[in-house]
């Protein structure tokens, strides 16, 4: 009998709050890593890292993108983009749908609308 520990692709917003969350309290992401594994992509990564104004900021995503997985892209995932075309507002959401979507994996988000016409299951860091 396999025991499957559950997987999640996790939207930037939610590794956004981890990083800016009460350090006396659980982030929603330390929330989800104790029901799986979490995944994010490059483009998620690249996203915090451009957001970093200094050392000690860019020390904290470091740790973040060390305890998670990031997921690069293969030329396949660009294939697949074309099925988001007027479902999702950018090419990084439909890079990241993409990627969630070969991967088989859920997105979790704040933000359900922004992916609620891709047909990807989208979980409420709220309601694991």
């Amino acid at each position: 009998m396999s025991s499957k520990k559950n997987e999640y692709m996790i939207d930037t917003d939610v590794l956004l709050q981890h990083l800016t969350h009460e350090t006396n309290t659980k982030s929603d992401l330390e929330k989800v890593m104790e029901c799986g594994i979490c995944f994010t992509t490059v483009i998620n990564s690249a996203e915090l890292y451009f957001a970093s104004r200094n050392k000690e900021e860019k020390k904290l995503v470091d740790a973040l993108m060390r305890s998670v997985n990031v997921l690069g892209f293969h030329s396949r995932y660009s294939m697949l983009v074309n099925e988001f075309i007027d479902k999702v507002d950018s090419v990084r959401d439909a890079l990241f749908c993409a990627t969630a979507k070969i991967s088989k994996l859920p997105v979790v988000t704040y933000n359900k609308e922004k992916y609620s016409l891709t047909g990807i299951k989208i979980i409420d860091p709220y309601n694991l």
